[in-house]
C-alpha cells in the first residue's frame, strides 16, 4: 500500500515543517498542535533526550532561554514508504545569538489528520559542528530517497 500525495499535499506538508521554526522561536506554545500530533514522540540524536507528547513538548519551549537559536528548515525532501509512511528528511540550520550557526537534519514522520498534516515523530540529528572525534549518526534505510520513494505529481 503507498498512500498518493497530491501536490496540495506535499504544500501542506511544507507548511507544517515552516511552522516549526515560527511557533517554537517565538514560543506560541499554544500554537504546538498546528505542527506536531498530541502524541508526537521528538528525539535529539546527539543527547538522546526524548519528548513524549506534546504535554513534554510544550514543557520544554517554556523552558528553551530567550537567546536561543533561531532554526531555518530547508531542503526537504518527502519520502513514501511501501507501507504508506510519509517521512520528510529537511535540513536545518540554527543561528545562535552570537551570529554562528549549527546545522543537522530533521527526520520526521508525518500523519494526515482531520485539521492536517502532523508531525507524529521527529529525531534531530546534528551534524556540525562536531566534537573531537564525534562521528556522524547513522541514518536508517527508510530515510534514504530513492526513485521509489519519491511522490510522483503525475496522475
Amino acid at each position: 500500500m503507498t498512500t498518493k500525495l497530491s501536490a496540495a499535499d506535499l504544500a501542506e506538508i511544507g507548511q507544517t515543517l515552516a511552522l516549526f521554526s515560527h511557533v517554537c522561536d517565538n514560543q506560541q506554545d499554544d500554537a504546538l498542535g498546528l505542527v506536531f500530533t498530541d502524541d508526537v514522540v521528538f528525539e535529539f540524536a546527539r543527547s538522546g533526550r526524548t519528548l513524549r507528547g506534546l504535554g513534554e513538548v510544550r514543557e520544554f519551549l517554556r523552558a528553551v532561554p530567550p537567546d536561543a537559536p533561531n532554526h531555518q528548515t530547508q531542503d526537504t525532501a518527502v519520502l513514501v514508504g511501501e507501507d504508506g509512511t510519509v517521512r520528510a528528511l529537511s535540513r536545518y540550520l540554527a543561528i545562535l545569538v552570537d551570529g554562528s550557526v549549527t546545522n543537522g537534519d530533521y527526520e520526521d514522520v508525518l500523519v494526515r489528520l482531520d485539521e492536517g498534516w502532523r508531525i507524529r515523530s521527529r529525531r534531530s540529528v546534528h551534524r556540525y559542528p562536531r566534537e573531537a572525534g564525534e562521528q556522524a549518526l547513522a541514518r536508517g534505510a527508510a530515510w534514504l530517497p530513492s526513485l521509489e520513494r519519491l511522490p510522483s505529481l503525475l496522475a
